[in-house]
């Protein structure tokens, strides 16, 4: 890898990055900006192009080096960790990797390996955000990504929010994700990155066409192309503007307001519903599911549909949606209502918990720190220990800390119980009402459930003679009113 110091080439396609940073406002606000580097082409020029610019003084923003080690391809896996951590030093850019294991996590949550990929890759970087003081995430993603996302999302069915691709800049894990890149072509980046002497990590499971998106890059759209050269641009234009659709959209169900709102329902005015355009009908009611903490995934465009075709009617009508969600069309008004049993106080999302810092789950605001065990004697600690407060041994701890929702078929191994067992199962034996389990919630690392919280450690991460290193975790539950 070359020094920085060709500082003649590239000067186009940086201006061309430049632009688009300062169009969309990617880095209004933010002092400290993590790079999540692969070692891929994408990334490489990502971290080299925002390297210039600082340089340049076109930026003033601080860079922090990111890298996730997903451990799929053993050695070539850790070739890409070493290759980003060099990348880094030349660049004189502090770097922070975490490794996660995806297969392991894709099994145990019946995922894909794609899923399961960004998943733990979007908390990874969450996380190192926050522990690097960085307000926001920068990914590579360009055109070329665009195009795939916008046709894999058409040949699998969506509507507005999904024609909307990749955004340049959305909200993730509590996180600013920027893409400063979406505006040029992954043969531009090539072409940047030869004329600027820097070389890259190939990945050989881009090409594998088990995976439906290789599909689409290597046979689809160079078949498209064939036809329409400019096809992957015309899709990203078609994204832009889905994206700007999506914005007014979304302004417009903002000045639509529940006429009734409670812990358990919500309404709208069926007057004011119906007066709506679709694009707008379909948001409002995607954002009363979520707000009574349901999930839009089992919810279909025939579910939609069919909501909307009523509440046009003069009749009224009671619909039952997945999740046992219940919509009354009545004279005045749409009523959705979830059970009681089923809404939860915390968000559907998990939230990253990082070491050294304070973080807010639902009601509960979680502290973990290390602590120094010289002259700490365990034993007189657990007898004596102080309320809302738990010890764990660090070094049983994998990977990053997300607190989360108890989701269904969870396992985890109770304190003291000596083997594994179902979290459902656990709270129904111990004889926990079930307004009480709408509190009770997950803090795991990347293979395991830690802490049933606030109720039960898991025995695996409990402290012994033999630990080293401590994590101490506070949990406090905050008044709701506060």
């Amino acid at each position: 890898m070359p020094p920085y110091d060709t500082a003649s080439k590239g000067g186009a396609f940086e201006d061309k990055a430049a632009q688009w940073i300062a169009s969309h406002c990617l880095l209004d606000g933010i002092s400290g900006l993590l790079l999540a580097v692969s070692g891929g082409a994408d990334s490489v020029a990502l971290a080299a192009v925002l390297h210039r610019l600082v340089a340049a003084g076109r930026l003033n923003v601080r860079l922090v080096v990111g890298h996730v080690n997903h451990t799929l391809r053993g050695d070539a896996s850790n070739g890409d960790e070493a290759f980003v951590r060099a990348m880094a030093e030349r660049l004189s850019l502090p770097c922070v990797c975490r490794r996660v294991d995806v297969r392991g996590s894709a099994q145990k949550q019946k995922l894909s390996i794609e899923t399961a990929a960004r998943s733990l890759r979007l908390d990874a970087l969450a996380a190192l955000a926050n522990e690097s003081n960085c307000q926001a995430v920068a990914t590579g993603h360009q055109t070329d990504d665009q195009a795939e996302t916008v046709v894999h999302r058409l040949m699998r069915g969506t509507a507005l929010s999904g024609l909307c691709g990749i955004r340049p800049m959305t909200v993730l894990n509590g996180r600013r994700f920027v893409r400063p890149l979406l505006t040029v072509r992954r043969a531009e980046i090539e072409a940047y990155l030869r004329d600027c002497g820097w070389v890259w990590r190939d990945d050989a499971t881009n090409r594998s066409y088990a995976f439906t998106r290789n599909r689409i890059r290597h046979r689809l759209l160079p078949a498209l192309h064939k036809q329409s050269p400019d096809v992957a641009a015309r899709l990203r234009r078609l994204a832009e503007c889905g994206h700007w659709a999506r914005l007014r959209v979304e302004s417009t169900a903002d000045l639509v307001k529940p006429v009734d709102r409670s812990e358990h329902t919500l309404s709208y005015s069926r007057s004011e519903f119906i007066r709506q355009s679709p694009w707008v009908q379909v948001e409002l009611i995607g954002r009363a599911i979520c707000a009574l903490g349901g999930g839009l995934r089992d919810v279909t465009s025939r579910h939609y549909r069919e909501l909307m075709a009523k509440a046009a009617r003069a009749d009224s009508a009671k619909i039952t949606w997945p999740g046992r969600l219940a919509v009354s069309v009545e004279a005045d008004r749409l009523t959705f209502s979830a059970p009681i049993e089923r809404l939860s106080v915390f968000p559907s999302e998990p939230v990253a918990v990082s070491i050294g810092t304070v973080a807010d789950f639902g009601p509960y605001t979680i502290r973990i720190n290390y602590v120094d065990i010289k002259g700490k004697d365990f034993f007189d600690y657990l007898a004596n220990k102080p309320p809302c407060t738990e010890w764990l041994d660090a070094e049983r701890i994998e990977g990053p800390l997300v607190a989360r929702q108890i989701r269904p078929g969870d396992r985890f191994w109770p304190l003291g119980l000596g083997h594994e067992k179902k979290v459902a199962r656990f709270l129904q034996d111990s004889q926990i009402l079930k307004p009480q389990r709408q509190s009770v919630f997950v803090l795991a690392d990347t293979k395991k459930i830690i802490y049933l919280a606030p109720l039960r450690l898991d025995e695996r991460a409990k402290v012994s003679k033999r630990t080293k290193k401590i994590l101490k975790i506070n949990i406090f539950y905050r008044d709701k009113d506060a």
